[in-house]
């Protein structure tokens, strides 16, 4: 059986709650004794870094205003000269792309990050995305490496001793506006991972409709 690798945000909600005084908006806190859902996407909206990236068309667009403010989005780091996890897990991607465009079109974003900045320009990344065939609402991203690393450190992604590969095997799904996360295989079975991501939709139809059989139990939850 698949196992989902579950990102535990109690520490991302910890961080949030400390740095609420000064806080990006002037925002009512909802209550989290009657909407435990609504208190933690709020939370989670003061604590996601907003950084500047330049996606391959050269547009500069912000981590949280542009990419997931309000969206259901697949979150994936790589980098273009990767030769080991990234050409396996970039077709799959491509795979669920598809499935999750007969099911729910244009519902889903996914947002490809390069952790090699240096290297990975908007023509490069350009390049890749050509390689691949990847369709719309996909997005490949290069920034400043320092906060890019910043980026993966406060989603759970990041591991200081191996800042290249390591989590490359996983991607980070998210619906912000109800604060629901977590992290799967990235190379896990295509119809599983797009299932996966349509719990998060409204569109429960078609060959995916029902649960895959090897389906991982998910847990859609953004913190305890």
């Amino acid at each position: 059986m698949h196992k989902t690798v579950m990102v535990t945000l109690a520490i991302v909600l910890a961080a949030a709650t400390a740095g609420l005084a000064g806080g990006k908006h002037q925002e009512k806190v909802p209550d989290p004794q009657k909407d435990l859902q609504a208190y933690t996407a709020y939370q989670l909206r003061h604590h996601f870094l907003n950084i500047e990236l330049v996606n391959q068309n050269g547009k500069k667009l912000r981590f949280y205003d542009d990419l997931i403010k309000g969206k259901i989005v697949v979150i994936q780091f790589m980098f273009t000269n990767c030769d080991r996890l990234c050409p396996m897990v970039t077709p799959n991607l491509v795979r669920v792309q598809k499935e999750l465009e007969k099911q729910a079109p244009r519902q889903v974003h996914i947002v490809s990050i390069s952790v090699d900045p240096e290297h990975d320009t908007p023509a490069a990344l350009k390049a890749y995305a050509a390689k691949f065939r990847v369709g719309p609402n996909w997005q490949f991203l290069t920034g400043k490496k320092s906060e890019i690393e910043n980026l993966r450190r406060e989603l759970g992604v990041l591991d200081p001793e191996n800042t290249t590969f390591e989590h490359m095997s996983v991607v980070t799904i998210g619906k912000e506006p109800t604060g629901q996360w977590f992290c799967i295989r990235a190379l896990i079975r295509p119809d599983v991972l797009a299932y996966s991501v349509l719990r998060l939709t409204n569109r429960m139809t078609g060959s995916t409709g029902g649960k895959p059989a090897s389906s991982p139990q998910v847990r859609l939850t953004a913190g305890k």
